[in-house]
C-alpha cells in the first residue's frame, strides 16, 4: 500500500511538518547544529502526526495548533528512538549511522533530552494547560513502559499479558494521544474523540507488534536500522514469548535461555526454525491484525470523508509493511 497515496488529505501539512521539525530544533551553536542536521536524516513514516492531522480532519478541520501539536507529536517519537538506541547499542538508523554509533552515550542521551525539551517549548508556547498536561503524562507513561521491560529482561515467565501492557505504554499511548489532541482541538465531542482515541491505541499496539516481528524475520537493508535488537537485549516480544509457552516444560528453561543469552547471527536460523515450528511470528501477526481491525471498527461511525478512508487505510498499512 502506498502510503504517500494515502496520505493525500494531509499532503501540504506533512510537508509542513517536515520543515518545521528542522526549523524548530534549528541550533545557533555550530556543533549541535551538525548533529541536528544528522537527525534530520532520520526520514520515518511519520505515523503519529499523520494520525494526529487526520483524526483532527475526520473531525471537521484542523486549526494552527494542529501543526503545532503534530510536530511536538513527532519530536517526542524522535527523542525515544535516540535513546532506544543507546539503549540497545544500535548501530543504524532510518538508513543512517545512529547518533550513538556516530557520537557515542553522552551526546545521545543529552540529545534525546534536548529534542524533548524543544518538544514542550512548543507546547508552552501554545499557552494550553490541557494539551501540556495530556502530553505531560503520555511521557511519563512511555517512560514507565520502557522502565518495565529493562526489569523484565531475560525473565522467562513474562506473559502475554504483561508484554500487551508494555507496549501499550510505551507506544501506543502516543499513537492514542496523538488521535485524541487531533480530535480535541477540532472541537470534536466526547464521543468521537473517544472512538480517535481508542482507534489509535488500538493501531499502536499492531504497530510494536509488527515491529518486534519485523525485528526478528526482517532485513536490515528494508529496515534501515539495526535488528534483532530486542533478542540481543533480552527484551521478550511476542513471538519469543509464544515460542517460549509452546515448548514443552522440560525444554523451556533451557531453550528460552539459550535464545536469549547466546542469539547472534551464527544461530539466528535455528531460532527462526523453532519460531517456525509453532507459528510464533504468524500467531503475533494475527494479534496485529486483530488490533488494526479493532481500531477501524472504533471509527467507523464516523462521518465519511477522505480523512477518514485514510485513518482505515493507515491502519491496514501498519500490519501490512515489511519496514
Amino acid at each position: 500500500m502506498d502510503v504517500t497515496e494515502t496520505l493525500k488529505p494531509i499532503y501540504s501539512s506533512m510537508m509542513e511538518v517536515e520543515k518545521r521539525l528542522y526549523t524548530d530544533l534549528a541550533a545557533k551553536n555550530k556543533e549541535v547544529g551538525e548533529i541536528i542536521l544528522h537527525v534530520s536524516k532520520f526520514k520515518g513514516k511519520r505515523f503519529r502526526p499523520a494520525i494526529l492531522l487526520l483524526s483532527g480532519k475526520a473531525c471537521g478541520k484542523t486549526v494552527p495548533q494542529h501543526m503545532d501539536l503534530a510536530v511536538v507529536a513527532e519530536l517526542i517519537h524522535i527523542a525515544t528512538l535516540i535513546h532506544d538506541d543507546v539503549i540497545d547499542e544500535a548501530t543504524m538508523r532510518r538508513h543512517v549511522e545512529s547518533v550513538y554509533m556516530k557520537w557515542g552515550r553522552e551526546i545521545s542521551i543529552l540529545l534525546g533530552d534536548y529534542i524533548w525539551s524543544r518538544g514542550f517549548t512548543i507546547l508552552a508556547s501554545m499557552d494550553s494547560q490541557i494539551a501540556t498536561y495530556i502530553m505531560s503524562q503520555t511521557v511519563n507513561v512511555m517512560c514507565e513502559g520502557e522502565l518495565i521491560q529493562l526489569l523484565r529482561r531475560y525473565d522467562l515467565n513474562l506473559t502475554e499479558q504483561e508484554y500487551l501492557d508494555i507496549i501499550e505504554r510505551k507506544t501506543a499511548s502516543l499513537f492514542a494521544t496523538s488521535c485524541r489532541l487531533g480530535a480535541m482541538f477540532a472541537g470534536a465531542n466526547r464521543k468521537m474523540q473517544e472512538a480517535l482515541t481508542s482507534y489509535g491505541l488500538k493501531v499502536g499496539m499492531a504497530f510494536q507488534i509488527v515491529d518486534d516481528c519485523l525485528d526478528i524475520i526482517g532485513s536490515e537493508d528494508e529496515m534501515g536500522k539495526s535488528l534483532s535488537s530486542d533478542l540481543k537485549k533480552g527484551k521478550l516480544t511476542l513471538p519469543i514469548i509464544r515460542l517460549v509457552g509452546n515448548l514443552p516444560e522440560a525444554r523451556r528453561e533451557s531453550t528460552g535461555s539459550w535464545i536469549l543469552q547466546n542469539f547472534n547471527d551464527q544461530n539466528r536460523s535455528a531460532v527462526l526454525d523453532l519460531l517456525t515450528e509453532c507459528d510464533a511470528v504468524e500467531y503475533a501477526m494475527n494479534k496485529a491484525r486483530l488490533y488494526a481491525q479493532e481500531a477501524k471498527n472504533y471509527i467507523s461511525s464516523l462521518p465519511e470523508s477522505g480523512s477518514k478512508t485514510a485513518l482505515f487505510d493507515l491502519a491496514d498499512s501498519v500490519v501490512n509493511r515489511n519496514k
